[in-house]
């Protein structure tokens, strides 16, 4: 049996920032073994991508550009599917794509050839003066070739040509654009390259760069949610916090009232404990169900519940751990920060799976390679032992049925 393994973001943050002689390393090395011999396979997701591969200043830009190929080199093309696809039944490995769904493209060759094709024509029109028969004759026969060479066109070489879409300056330099106008590349050769950063780690840790003025990718598709629930998480804590306080003035008044001559259950009546809010999960439940497929939010709930206890300190780094956690569910060992690991200890559907400190995750698979070892020998040896017990009976049926026969 082959474990499935997820790592923290912070894991690869410390490997990364950490020469190659120090502790993490060693545990890396480790883990690397197991999975060179199989026995286990390291998956990264859309937010370890998100988290890790953040835009630095200019200075960092040449060193944090590597970040990407940390990720590709632990983890290869396993990667678990954008948590949005989860419903859609697409599931690890995933081929490495990351984000969208296996097989989507954000290029298409058919599509692009079509718009280049009615840009060129376009472009030709005006520099020729073209007349409208003329046009839809070109539009009938034009190959893509000829309307380049009559155009002239260079659309491609520069990054202006693009708008917004993210290009790097290594797919500018090598001219896949006028390569794939004029026949010199295949059509699966042009969208491998062009839809390369959409599920290359490393692809995209270059790219990323490239387009540094962009929003951060976090705050651009998480922050107004996470905003949301920090706002419904200090309201319901304040709320909390009013009834705790209100439930210690009663309990005064309570001994007041015995005080003065009341009975304590008359007291008791008359000061009445408040109930403490509560999240009822189960209201909106099932839209988190359908958003991220059914059986992967209950984890939700059960955050909620402890999160909402007197004394919780709410962090906003606890949204994208809850994303992260739709995928311990298909883990077998799942990293998570010491925090999040107590507050899921009694979380059944993760039991077993959590691990609070980067340095355990070796003995952690160990004993579960160890466990399935020992549970293979024991079926094993159950096999034979029936087989053995089979063969016994059929051989006491024949002599009795010899015997009956003479």
């Amino acid at each position: 049996m082959t474990l499935i393994v997820y790592l923290d973001t912070q894991d690869y943050i410390k490997l990364f920032n950490e020469p190659a002689n120090g502790p993490n390393h060693q545990i890396l090395a480790d883990l690397l073994a197991f999975r060179d011999r199989g026995e286990i396979v390291i998956g990264y997701s859309f937010v370890n991508i998100v988290e890790f591969i953040t835009k630095p200043d200019a200075a960092n830009r040449g060193d944090r550009v590597r970040r990407g190929q940390l990720i590709k080199d632990i983890c290869a093309k396993n990667a678990f599917p954008y948590p949005n696809n989860l419903p859609e039944r697409i599931t690890f490995p995933n081929d490495g794509v990351w984000t969208l769904g296996f097989g989507k493209k954000v290029m298409s060759a058919k599509k692009f050839r079509k718009q280049m094709h009615e840009a060129l024509l376009e472009e030709l029109a005006e520099k020729e003066d073209l007349n409208r028969k003329q046009r839809r004759q070109l539009g009938r026969k034009a190959t893509m070739t000829e309307l380049v060479r009559r155009t002239g066109s260079t659309w491609g070489r520069k990054r202006s040509d693009w708008g917004r879409f993210p290009v790097s300056d290594e797919l500018l330099q090598s001219r896949i654009v006028e390569r794939f106008m004029k026949r010199e590349c295949s059509d699966h050769e042009f969208e491998e390259r062009m839809n390369a950063w959409f599920s290359d780690p490393a692809e995209y840790s270059r790219i990323v760069y490239d387009y540094a003025d962009q929003p951060n990718i976090i705050a651009k598709y998480f922050g107004e949610s996470t905003d949301k629930i920090e706002q419904t998480m200090e309201t319901i804590q304040d709320a909390i916090f009013s009834v705790q306080e209100l439930n210690e003035q009663m309990l005064i008044v309570r001994a007041n009232l015995v005080e003065a001559g009341m009975t304590k259950s008359e007291a008791r009546e008359m000061t009445k404990q408040l109930s403490i809010p509560k999240v009822d999960f189960d209201k909106f439940g099932p839209e988190l169900d359908a958003e991220l497929g059914t059986g992967r939010s209950s984890h939700f709930g059960h955050y909620f519940e402890q999160a909402l206890k007197p004394g919780h300190v709410f962090k906003r780094s606890d949204v994208m751990d809850l994303f992260q956690m739709c995928y311990a569910y298909d883990c077998d060992l799942f990293r998570c920060d010491k925090a999040m690991a107590n507050m899921f200890r009694d979380f059944e559907p993760f039991q077993g799976k959590l691990v609070a400190r980067f340095a355990d995750l070796p003995k952690r698979i160990d004993a579960l390679l160890t466990t399935d070892a020992d549970f293979a020998s024991r079926a094993a040896a159950l096999r034979r032992r029936l087989r053995s017990s089979v063969d016994s009976t059929n051989t006491i049926r024949a002599d009795r049925e010899r015997d009956a026969a003479a």
